[in-house]
C-alpha cells in the first residue's frame, strides 16, 4: 500500500508517470528509470504508473515498481490493492462499437483488465510485430511488444466481451467519424497518421481521463493537488498535465502538451525520468 499521509508534511509528492514514450521505449523501461521510481518511493513519495495501456499489457515487473496504477487512460484506478475506479463500456454500447468496427473492417483490439480481445486476423497481425532483441530486454524492465502479443485472445463473439477502451489502426475511416457512428458516449484520441491516409488511435468513454486518477489519488492520500507531478509525452497525458502541481513533458511531445508543461526532459533513451526526479528533488 502507498505510505499513509503525514500531517504537516509539505514535501511529500504524488507522482504520475506515463509508460510508452516516457518511462519506456518499445515497452522496455531502462533500469535507471526503475531505480529512480523505487528511490522516490523510498524517500516517501507515492509514485503511480499512469498509462493508456490496460493492466493486462503492463508487465508484472513494471507494475511491481509502483504504489499503484492508472490504466486504460483513467478507466481503472488502483492504489495498492484498493480499486478506486473501474469503468467499462456498458454492454449495449460495447456491442455497438464492435459491430461498427467489424462493419468498417478496421483492425482493433478491445482492451480489458484481464486480456486483449481481437479477431483472429488482428491477433495474428499483433503477434507478428517485430520483437526487441534479447539484449534490449535484458537492459531494462518489461517484455516489449511481447507483453501485448501474449495478452491477445480470440473469443468466439467479440460483441459479448467487456472492455474499457479500444485501440485501432489502419482505419480507412477517421476516428472522429467512427466515434460519431458508435454514439455520443464515445471519445476519440487520434494517434499517428499511417500510410495511405489511414488512421490509428483510441476510442474511449467520453469523460474518462488520467486526470481523474490524479484527483482520486490526491483525495485518497490526503494530499493537495499542488503536491502532484505529472510526466508524459502523449495527448492522453494532457488532462493530468494541466491540473498537476508540476507538469513534465518529454521532448518531441505534441505542442499542446509542451505548452501545458512546466519543464521538458529527454525521452527514455536519455533517461528523462531520472532527470525529472533529480531536478524536482524527488531522489
Amino acid at each position: 500500500m502507498p505510505p499513509a499521509p503525514v500531517a504537516g508534511d509539505s514535501t511529500r509528492r504524488l507522482v504520475l508517470i506515463d509508460f510508452d514514450g516516457t518511462l519506456a521505449a518499445r515497452g522496455v523501461a531502462p533500469r535507471a528509470h526503475a531505480e529512480a521510481v523505487l528511490a522516490a518511493r523510498a524517500a516517501g513519495h507515492t509514485v503511480l504508473l499512469a498509462t493508456g495501456r490496460a493492466a493486462s499489457i503492463v508487465h508484472p515487473d513494471v507494475a511491481a515498481l509502483f504504489d499503484g496504477m492508472i490504466t486504460a487512460a483513467g478507466a481503472r484506478i488502483q492504489l495498492g490493492t484498493e480499486v478506486l475506479r473501474d469503468e467499462e463500456f456498458p454492454a449495449p454500447l460495447g456491442r455497438r462499437a464492435v459491430e461498427v468496427l467489424l462493419e468498417q473492417e478496421v483492425p482493433f483490439v478491445l482492451e480489458a483488465h484481464e486480456a486483449l480481445y481481437a479477431t483472429a486476423a488482428t491477433a495474428e497481425l499483433v503477434r507478428s510485430r517485430p520483437q526487441p532483441s534479447a539484449q534490449e530486454l535484458s537492459a531494462g524492465i518489461g517484455g516489449g511488444p511481447r507483453d501485448i502479443a501474449e495478452a491477445v485472445q480470440v473469443p468466439a463473439d467479440l460483441t459479448r466481451e467487456s472492455f474499457a477502451k479500444i485501440s485501432l489502426w489502419s482505419s480507412p475511416v477517421p476516428l472522429e467519424d467512427l466515434a460519431a457512428r458508435i454514439g455520443p458516449e464515445i471519445g476519440a484520441l487520434p494517434g499517428a497518421i499511417m500510410q495511405h491516409r489511414t488512421a490509428s488511435g483510441e476510442l474511449h468513454l467520453a469523460g474518462i481521463d488520467k486526470a481523474d486518477g490524479l484527483l482520486l489519488a490526491c483525495e485518497h492520500l490526503g494530499l493537495e493537488q499542488s503536491a502532484t507531478v505529472a510526466i508524459g509525452d502523449g495527448l492522453n497525458d494532457l488532462g493530468m498535465m494541466r491540473i498537476a502541481g508540476t507538469g513534465v513533458a518529454v521532448q518531441g511531445a505534441p505542442e499542446q502538451l509542451l505548452a501545458a508543461a512546466d519543464t521538458v526532459v529527454p525521452g527514455p533513451a536519455e533517461l528523462g525520468v531520472v532527470t525529472a526526479f533529480q531536478s524536482l528533488g524527488l531522489i
